[in-house]
C-alpha cells in the first residue's frame, strides 16, 4: 500500500465528514445548518438523539480551514476528528457514571439506608453536571466542526 492511500485511510478513519449548508456569517463565525439525521448516522446514540430533537435540522458554528470563501447559502463539507468524538463521550457518559458510582457506594458505607445511597448518587450526578457545564464554557471553540471544502 502506498504512502497517500495509507494516508486517505487514515484520514478516514479519524474525521467524521458532515455536510451543510452556510446559514449565517457574523463577526466572523460561520453557522452552518446539518441535517441532523444524515450527520448522526453513522454514530450508536443518533436514534436517542432524534426523539428529543423537535427539528431535524442543527445549526452549528464552524471554522473555515479550506482556503476557499465562504458565503450564505453555500453547501459545504464540514469535519470533526474522531478523537474530539471520544473524548466528548468520556465526558459527557463516562464521568457522570462514575461520579453516581462513587457517590452510591460512598453513600452505602456510611450504613444509613437506601436513601442516603439515593441522595448521595443523586449529588455525584450534580456534580458531573457541574463538571460537564465548566468544560462547555472553557472548551467550546475547540470542539467547532471544521470546513474543509466548499461545494457551493
Amino acid at each position: 500500500m502506498t504512502k497517500g492511500v495509507k494516508s486517505i485511510i487514515y484520514q478516514n478513519i479519524m474525521e467524521e465528514k458532515i455536510f451543510g449548508e452556510v446559514f449565517d456569517i457574523k463577526d466572523g463565525k460561520i453557522f452552518v445548518k446539518i441535517n441532523l439525521p444524515s450527520a448522526c448516522s453513522s454514530c450508536s446514540h443518533s436514534e436517542e438523539c432524534s426523539i428529543f430533537s423537535k427539528d431535524q435540522n442543527k445549526v452549528v458554528e464552524s471554522e473555515n480551514i479550506s482556503g476557499e470563501k465562504v458565503e450564505k447559502g453555500d453547501t459545504v463539507e464540514l469535519m470533526i476528528e474522531q478523537k474530539k468524538i471520544l473524548l466528548l463521550s468520556i465526558i459527557f457518559y463516562i464521568i457522570p457514571t462514575i461520579l453516581i458510582l462513587i457517590f452510591s457506594l460512598i453513600g452505602y458505607s456510611l450504613k444509613k439506608g437506601e436513601g442516603i445511597v439515593a441522595i448521595f448518587g443523586f449529588l455525584g450526578f450534580l456534580i458531573s453536571l457541574i463538571i460537564i457545564y465548566i468544560f462547555n464554557k472553557r472548551k467550546k471553540d475547540q470542539f467547532n466542526h471544521k470546513i474543509v471544502r466548499v461545494l457551493k
